[in-house]
C-alpha cells in the first residue's frame, strides 16, 4: 500500500492536491485538528469502494472506472478540518466525478459529488469545471461547514469560453438563423444573421434537466444581442472549438 508522505504530513495540506499528487490507499492524517492523526484506507472493490478513517466507515460508487485511492486536500484554511477526495474517473469524461468526505470525529460525511475541483484555494469556496460540447461550463460551490456539505450556488447565465476567463466565443455563420428577443422561442426575431458574417457566443443559459436544450446568447456582426437554440447554433456555424 501506498503511504502518504511525510513531508505533507509535517508541512500541511494544500488546498488541492498539486496534478503530480498521486492518489494513495492508506495515510494517517489529522483530519478532524484534534492533534491525533486518524488511520485512513481506501479499498476498492467491484463498482464501489469502502473509505475508511479511524472507526469510520463510508461505502461509495464508482462510475466504471478504477478508484485508484484517496488524496488529502484542506477547502477552508480557516477552520481545522481537513477532507478527502476520491476520484472516480468513468469510462469517460462526462461519467468523471469527485467525491469529497469529511470526517467529523466520529463519522465520515460525503460533503459533495462534483465533476471535478478545478480550482480551490483554502477559502471555503471550490469551482468545478465541465466541458459542454464547445466551451467550459464553471460552476460554484461553498463549504456549508455547519451542514457538512458544498452547496451549489447557481447562475441564471454562464460565461462562454474555452476557459474560465475567456470572453465569449467567434463562430462564422454558415446558414443565417433567427437571433430571438427571449429563450421562449416565442419571442420577437431581433436579428437574422448574415451567411459569412461573424457572431459570438457570450452565454448559455443551462437548463436543470440535462435532456433539455441550451440557449446561447449570441452577439449578431450587427451588434444585436439575442437568443438561438443549441442545435441550431451548432449546426449554423463554423469555427467553435468543439472536442473530437
Amino acid at each position: 500500500m501506498a503511504v502518504l508522505s511525510s513531508a505533507v504530513l509535517l508541512t500541511g495540506v494544500p488546498a488541492v492536491a498539486q496534478k503530480n499528487d498521486e492518489p494513495v490507499t492508506s495515510a494517517q492524517v489529522d483530519l478532524d485538528g484534534d492533534g491525533k492523526p486518524e488511520a485512513v484506507s481506501l479499498t476498492a472493490e467491484g463498482g464501489g469502494f469502502t473509505l475508511k478513517a479511524g472507526a469510520a466507515t463510508a461505502q461509495g460508487n464508482a462510475s466504471g472506472g478504477e478508484v485508484r485511492g484517496f488524496t488529502v486536500v484542506d477547502l477552508a484554511t480557516g477552520d481545522k478540518w481537513k477532507e478527502l477526495v476520491v476520484q472516480s474517473p468513468g469510462i469517460t469524461d462526462e461519467d468523471h466525478h469527485v467525491l469529497v468526505y469529511g470526517y467529523d470525529g466520529k463519522a465520515l460525511k460525503l460533503l459533495g459529488d462534483v465533476h471535478a475541483l478545478s480550482e480551490a484555494t483554502g477559502n471555503g469556496i471550490v469551482l468545478v469545471d465541465t466541458w459542454m460540447n464547445f466551451w467550459q461550463k464553471r460552476d460554484k460551490y461553498t463549504l456549508d461547514r455547519k451542514a457538512w456539505k458544498l452547496v451549489h450556488v447557481p447562475q441564471e447565465l454562464y460565461a462562454v469560453g474555452v476557459d474560465a476567463t475567456s470572453p465569449g466565443l467567434e463562430a462564422t455563420v454558415t446558414k443565417p438563423f433567427q437571433l430571438k428577443q427571449d429563450r421562449s422561442g416565442h419571442g420577437a426575431t431581433v436579428a437574422v444573421t448574415a451567411q459569412g458574417s461573424k457572431v459570438r457566443v457570450l452565454a448559455a443559459s443551462v437548463p436543470a434537466k440535462a435532456t433539455a436544450e441550451l440557449w446561447y446568447l449570441v452577439k449578431s456582426s450587427t451588434g444585436l444581442l439575442g437568443w438561438v437554440l443549441g442545435k441550431t447554433l451548432v449546426m449554423s456555424t463554423e469555427g467553435l472549438p468543439r472536442a473530437g
